[in-house]
């Protein structure tokens, strides 16, 4: 049940004013590479980014050394998910220049590409250059969050709240490396202070429910699902984990009310399909959950324990060859409780 623990976040895109560049540059005075590259500003102002490339690629080939231009091709290609073209133009700026911007960008797109020990080089570069740059220490958790260097990635979030006390992400994501390593107090309090610094942050109430429920507190996990999904009503992970807690209370009709809400929302998500096969079995709905079993199945072919229980209600719907063929299902998936059911379908 719980997020992932690094939700990257796209800094804010400042792209060099063209005066600047006629600075850095002995070619900027051609006339026609700066009405260009001012326009590739204007593009991106107005959320068109793909013209803002282009225009971009252009005054690269009138002026291959413009290292603005470099340098912000490679932040609006990471913003079109093109992180090998994004590392490109940051190498190749970098042959230039190098300033904390260009090592933050380039590491950016190393994490996204899984290069994570290059990444995290970048966002040591960055601090050295600039101590207080609270992102790069962020983000450099995050790449050893996912190397599993867990205590090293909790140093950074705690380096990036010392720079910038309301980071509600930094709180949020050092609450969910503290819950790895299991330490569910602190990882609550971390989840606590991420929605008081940013109560618009439905991640943080998410991660925050799914403590409370692992504690075995399953309305106030309720309470913060629902906060979760009052701030993103398309935040399905957020209502199935609403749905899992209300099993937990024996609200059977309401978590079936939110996994049906999830199908909705993503009508191939099949964890929602096997959770409402299971409230549907308790409310002895039995037709319903074998449709949903059904459901499931067809996504998740290979779960021995759907078919465990899929065998179950069909033994409940006096369907005992049905019940037979799915146990021995389980078992061969290596479901060693099936074993027993099996037993009896030997009997007959």
């Amino acid at each position: 049940m719980k997020s992932s623990s690094v939700l990257l976040l796209l800094s804010c895109m400042v792209l060099l004013a063209s005066g600047q560049a006629t600075q850095d540059t002995a070619f900027v005075d051609d006339q026609q590479a700066e009405i260009l590259y001012n326009q590739s500003i204007e593009f991106y102002e107005d959320g068109i980014l793909d013209s803002a490339v282009h225009r971009l690629n252009t005054v690269l080939t009138l002026k291959p050394g413009f290292r603005q231009a470099l340098y912000n091709r490679g932040q609006l290609r990471y913003e079109l998910e093109d992180y090998a073209g994004a590392l490109d133009d940051y190498n190749k700026a970098m042959a230039i220049e190098n300033t904390d911007k260009e090592f933050f960008g380039r590491g950016l797109a190393r994490y996204q590409l899984g290069d994570f020990p290059g990444a995290i080089e970048d966002f040591s570069e960055a601090v050295k250059l600039n101590p207080n740059f609270a992102e790069a220490y962020y983000y450099r958790g995050g790449a050893k969050f996912k190397m599993e260097d867990f205590q090293l990635a909790v140093d950074d979030y705690t380096r990036a709240i010392s720079v910038k006390n309301d980071y509600a992400y930094a709180y949020n994501d050092r609450g969910s490396t503290k819950w790895q390593i299991g330490h569910l107090d602190a990882a609550k309090e971390d989840f606590y202070k991420a929605t008081i610094y940013d109560p618009t942050l439905a991640l943080a109430f998410n991660n925050l429910g799914g403590i409370n429920y692992e504690l075995g507190k399953y309305n106030t996990a309720v309470t913060d699902y629902t906060a979760a999904v009052k701030v993103d009503t398309g935040y399905y992970i957020a209502f199935n984990n609403r749905g899992i807690a209300q099993i937990a209370l024996k609200k059977y009709k309401e978590a079936i009310a939110d996994f049906t809400t999830v199908l909705e929302l993503r009508p191939l998500y099949a964890p929602a399909y096997n959770n409402r096969g299971i409230a549907n079995y308790h409310l002895e709905e039995y037709h319903d959950a074998i449709a949903d079993y059904d459901e499931y199945l067809k996504l998740v072919p290979n779960d021995g324990e759907a078919f465990l229980n899929r065998g179950i209600t069909k033994e409940m719907m006096r369907d005992p060859k049905g019940a037979c063929k799915d146990w021995r299902k389980a078992l061969e998936l290596g479901i060693e409780q099936a074993a027993e059911y099996v037993k009896h379908c030997d009997n007959d």
